[in-house]
């Protein structure tokens, strides 16, 4: 009660009253605790609720979040939590799950069982019909999927929330050409070609670079798991293969592993290195000039639009198509991190 009172602004006998019904409490006073007890996931919100002057609807958002101990993961899901805690048309209740890897299969099997008891789900999977086919069912059940920072299923899924994928890659080529020390050889590592965004980034990567700077090449493009061992191996085997390269875009995961082969073979800060997404690492790593660029995207703001997204096509049974338009990335360098 001590730490609800203190988030709330009230004293603890206030909180006292509204926990037990114990007297009148005014209801600006009573939205206050129920607000401060949400945030701090108290065990009695379902009793709160119910002494609410005015029942909100609920809406149930189900999650899943790849690499739940990654530093943008983490990131995001404080992100939804906050969002969720601030929505006013609605009490979300959120339910965040981890996905295990990156398969079509789990994807499936995550929406199918979140639809027992969501009315939004939310996810980044492969484009894969087993994953189209889970959210079809879903959608006949009147639950409502969101593909979230890669898009799939596009003629199922309620809407898209993420940045534009192809400028993204496009962008990372800008960076890569014109931060090169000389024109040469560049490569993209993808950790999968069945996830729409790196695939997207690639063909932007690719289509500037052959439009806009032919002295430059692009090797084949390195597909490694996700995870900073093979991000390292691979990138370490590509270095010793290839003395000519000036430039790597990692337009998946697992950028620690890169900039641990770039120092491995003493080629840090000799080749443009572009990442995705901002994180204590990637931050440390581009104001040591160790990476080059960032292309992050607004946590608050893709948070925040799931949420509201999410709340109405509830609300609104899912009937208007949703078209909320990409998120515009942030770009980071060593002179504004």
């Amino acid at each position: 009660m001590a730490e609800i009172a203190k988030a709330a602004g009230v004293s603890v006998a206030t909180v006292d009253r509204v926990l037990n019904g114990r007297a009148s409490v005014s209801s600006k006073r009573m939205e206050l605790v129920y607000g401060a007890a949400r945030a701090l996931n108290y065990h009695g919100l379902p009793t709160l609720r119910s002494r609410l002057p005015v029942k909100q609807p609920i809406v149930r958002i189900g999650v899943a979040l790849r690499r739940r101990h990654h530093a943008f993961y983490m990131a995001i899901e404080s992100a939804l939590r906050s969002a969720a805690t601030r929505c006013s048309d609605a009490e979300v209740d959120l339910k965040i799950v981890c996905q295990s890897n990156n398969t079509a299969q789990e994807a499936a099997s995550l929406i199918q069982k979140l639809a027992e008891s969501c009315h939004v789900i939310a996810l980044m999977a492969p484009d894969h019909s087993a994953v189209s086919d889970a959210v079809k069912v879903a959608r006949e059940k009147n639950v409502f999927t969101f593909s979230l920072l890669s898009d799939f299923a596009i003629d199922a899924r309620q809407a898209y929330l993420g940045v534009d994928n192809r400028k993204a890659g496009r962008t990372a080529a800008w960076g890569a050409s014109h931060t090169a020390q000389r024109p040469g050889a560049l490569a993209i590592v993808v950790g999968s070609h069945g996830y729409l965004a790196q695939e997207m980034r690639e063909a932007g990567f690719r289509s500037y670079i052959r439009e806009r700077q032919p002295e430059f090449t692009v090797v084949d493009t390195l597909v490694s798991a996700e995870s900073e061992d093979d991000v390292r191996h691979g990138v370490e085997r590509l270095l010793g293969k290839r003395e000519d390269i000036v430039g790597i875009y990692v337009a998946s995961g697992g950028v620690e592993g890169a900039l641990e082969a770039l120092r491995r073979k003493a080629r840090t800060g000799k080749v443009a290195l572009i990442c995705n997404e901002l994180t204590p690492l990637s931050r440390e790593a581009v104001a040591e000039r160790a990476a080059t660029m960032i292309i992050a995207t607004p946590v608050e703001q893709l948070t925040q639009q799931l949420v509201t997204e999410a709340v109405h096509t509830v609300n609104g049974r899912g009937e208007e198509l949703s078209k909320p338009g990409p998120i515009p990335f942030e770009l980071y360098v060593s002179e504004n991190i």
